[in-house]
Formats: structure tokens, C-alpha cells, sequence
């Protein structure tokens, strides 16, 4: 029976051929779930924040992908039960698995439509447990950290055991809160606990407090820090006219310079790239108001300034073919239909491009290699809208359809944009599926 040898010993050879090719590619996925490009595991694309996703690739938009329970799996939707959403982005660990802070008052690791576990805060004295109040974020470790609204941070390993819990202060109907910065040998927390003045503390991974600064006036909503560890921010009175400061600390929490900005509320966080420090404000006088865009140098002298015709959402840095740019988007206010603007400008401030859509921009736009991509809305409609680093605007991914959102974005480690469900425990991705980047078409 040569014949019928020769045959299986073929079909033997194909099957180790097709195991060592399945392990070969189970190996590329695995490495592929644990690559991330430098500062990953922050917003913003890491502690600059300055909205620049380069280093991990373009931004594609082949399809919106949905992660959520599935109706077949029991276990999934019996974790689920319950669950009533997301009040914050998703803070995302790989392109698979994202942490979750959820309006029931816990945080959450879910994953392939699974929530694998979730980790409680504690109750105030009105029974209700406490919620995450501004951005959360990881180290590199994926340690998740929150600063909640009970005025502590809560630090969650990612087995989702609480780590520790460092309580700051009893908030008010007042109060402010920050997002995170992480650094790489910490986390900076910042609020106004009475809204009119503003502390920043760093702790370090174990809890311990690093440092502690109280200023006159109220940080912004975010900050920023430099590869140095130098932390750059803006203090406001929150009154149009009054003179607003950008301040930076040193990495020891001690005050390295102040710079007023006259008449000028400072709305939006500071944004470090090109070797500049830019920022937006609302300039006001007795005969002009206007919306100014600011760039500083990284000792604290102003550069240049640009008037604008819109009041900025956000703004970020990048580079076009090898040279600095700086994205500006942001809508003018007034009667009628929204018009949002996306401006192009070099190091210096000189306008590249622009771009008018008929819709309201949601915040700063986002950088990547080839692209640049920011969420608008008009009426009911939602969608991410795509357009080159030169200008020229792509197209729009609809996700009108997707259940309601938080939509204010996060970005993997492989450039897909995620959104956190509110109404419901899942995550909304804008990218292609994994098996789809282990092909060469």
C-alpha cells in the first residue's frame, strides 16, 4: 500500500505545515497585542499631550468595529447585568483590552466583549459610591489610577485588587477637577477643592506624597510635562479680562517660572511640541475681544501670538513632510448653524491651510503619521471625520448609529480610535480588526 503511505505521510506534513503556521501567527498576534509606541498609556499621546499619535502609525478607517457582551455568551452577559456605562474614555492597554470607569461607581478591565473584572470605590456618606471625575490613566505596568469625586486617587492594579487609595480633600458643589498626568515615576493630580484656588500633588506608584503645590488661582483642566519631567499650566480666575498665568514646575514640584498673560483668560490646557509651549485665551479690552492663540518658548517668553476668528477647542502638534505643524480646530459661537474651522500652521504661526465644516468640533484634533482626525457633531450626527496633514479633507466615518457615546476619543497601541458606550457596558473602535493587520492587503 505505498500508495496510501506516501498520501498520509503528506497529509501528516501539511498538518505540522498548517500547526507551525497557526503557532507562527499566534506568535505575531501576541507580540502584535504588546507593541506600543513610546507613551502609550496616556491621553493625549502621552504627558505632552499634544495630540501627536505619529509613532504609532496613520490613523485607517475601514470600518467602526463594536465590542460589546455578546447575546450568545452567558457569562459575558452575566457580568454585564447590571451595567449601565462609561462616564469617561476607555483607557486603553492593547488594541483588545481597555479599563472602564462606570457610572455605578466602579472601574472595570473589559475585554472582547467581556468585562473581566471590576474593582470598587468607596461610598460617600450618601450611600452612593463614588465616580471617576476627570480623566483616568495607567503607568506602564498598566496600573490603572483615578481621581475620583470623594476627592481621593485610587490606584488599581491590573489584577483588579485596589492598590492603595490617597484622599485629598472633602469636595463642594465647587469643586474642580483635573485630569491625570502620568510621569514616569508617577502621577499628578490637580483640583480646586473651593473652585477659586488650585493645588497640584504628585504621588509616586506606592502612594506616597512627592510633593505638594497650592496656587492663588485654578488650574485649567489639564496640564502638560516635557521629557524632562517639567510640568507646564495654566492658572485662571475663570473671569474674561483678568489676567490669567502659565506657570512651570520643575520635576521636584518647585516653580521654575510665571508668565501673566494680560487680560487674557486662558481656556484651554497647554500643548508642548516644536519646541514651544502653545496655548489659547480669550483676550478681552474695552474696545476688542478676541480669540488668540499663544506660543511660548520653554523658559517662559512669548514667542508669537495669532488672533483668531473661532474660540480653539484643542490643538496639536505634528509634523508635515519633516517639518513642524500645528493644528488648530475650534467653531465660532453665535446664532444659527455651527461652522468649525481646521487651521494648518508652521513653527512660527504662519497659516498653511485652512478648512470650514458645517458642523461643531468636539475637542482637539489628533495627529498621526499621514492623518489627522477630530469628532464633529451636528443635530443627531456623529462622525470622525479624516483629512490629510495638507489639508484636504478625506472623509467622514458616520457613527450615528452607535449607541450613545462618550466622545471624547482614545488611541491604542495600533492607532484605532476608541470611544466608551454610556448607556451600556462596551467599547466603539474606529480601525481594522486585528487579523485584518496580520495580512499583507
Amino acid at each position: 500500500m505505498p500508495h496510501l503511505s506516501n498520501h498520509r505521510s503528506a497529509h501528516r506534513s501539511a498538518l505540522r505545515a498548517l500547526a507551525l503556521l497557526m503557532l507562527s501567527s499566534s506568535a505575531l498576534f501576541s507580540a502584535c497585542q504588546q507593541v506600543r509606541p513610546p507613551d502609550a498609556f496616556t491621553f493625549y499621546a502621552g504627558a505632552s499631550r499634544s495630540g501627536n499619535y505619529e509613532n504609532g502609525g496613520s490613523f485607517t478607517n475601514t470600518m467602526i468595529i463594536s465590542d460589546f457582551p455578546k447575546k450568545n455568551d452567558s457569562t459575558s452577559m452575566s457580568l454585564a447585568k447590571g451595567q449601565i456605562g462609561a462616564n469617561m474614555p476607555p483607557v486603553p492597554i492593547s488594541f483588545i483590552a481597555s479599563y472602564l470607569t462606570l457610572l455605578d461607581g466602579y472601574a472595570a478591565r473589559f475585554a472582547g466583549g467581556r468585562m473581566e473584572w471590576k474593582a470598587a470605590f468607596d461610598a460617600a456618606a450618601d450611600g452612593k459610591r463614588a465616580l471617576a471625575a476627570a480623566l483616568p490613566c495607567t503607568d506602564k505596568e498598566d496600573n490603572l489610577y483615578v481621581l475620583a469625586n470623594d476627592g481621593a486617587l485610587y490606584a488599581i492594579g491590573k489584577d483588579g485588587k485596589r492598590r492603595w487609595k490617597q484622599a485629598f480633600f472633602t469636595p463642594t458643589p465647587t469643586t474642580l477637577f483635573c485630569d491625570l498626568l502620568p510621569l514616569a515615576d508617577g502621577v499628578v493630580a490637580g483640583f480646586s477643592a473651593d473652585g477659586v484656588h488650585g493645588t497640584l500633588v504628585k504621588c509616586a506608584f506606592d502612594g506616597t506624597i512627592a510633593w505638594k503645590q497650592d496656587f492663588a488661582l485654578a488650574p485649567s483642566r489639564a496640564f502638560a510635562a516635557d521629557e524632562a519631567g517639567n510640568i507646564t499650566l495654566a492658572l485662571t480666575a475663570n473671569t474674561v479680562g483678568a489676567t490669567d498665568s502659565l506657570v512651570s514646575l520643575a520635576p521636584n514640584g518647585s516653580r521654575r517660572w510665571a508668565k501673566g498673560v494680560a487680560g487674557t483668560r486662558l481656556l484651554r490646557m497647554p500643548i508642548m511640541g516644536a519646541g514651544q509651549i502653545l496655548i489659547s485665551g480669550i483676550r478681552e479690552t474695552k474696545a476688542l475681544r478676541e480669540d488668540v492663540l499663544f506660543a511660548f518658548d520653554v523658559n517662559g517668553n512669548q514667542r508669537w501670538e495669532k488672533p483668531l476668528s473661532f474660540t480653539p477647542q484643542g490643538i496639536a502638534t505634528g509634523t508635515n513632510e519633516g517639518a513642524p505643524l500645528l493644528v488648530v480646530a475650534g467653531y465660532r459661537m453665535g446664532m444659527g448653524e455651527p461652522l468649525s474651522l481646521v487651521l494648518g500652521f508652521d513653527a512660527n504661526g504662519k497659516e498653511l491651510w485652512r478648512l470650514s465644516y458645517d458642523l461643531a468640533v468636539m475637542g482637539a484634533p489628533m495627529v498621526s503619521q499621514q492623518n489627522i482626525v477630530f469628532i464633529g457633531t451636528k443635530g443627531e450626527a456623529i462622525g470622525a471625520y479624516f483629512m490629510s496633514k495638507s489639508g484636504v479633507f478625506q472623509q467622514v466615518v458616520s457613527m450615528s448609529n452607535a449607541p450613545p457615546l462618550c466622545l471624547i476619543p482614545a488611541v491604542d497601541s495600533e492607532n484605532n480610535i476608541l470611544f466608551s458606550a454610556t448607556d451600556e457596558l462596551g467599547v466603539v473602535k474606529i480601525g481594522k480588526l486585528p487579523v485584518q493587520r496580520l495580512l499583507p492587503y
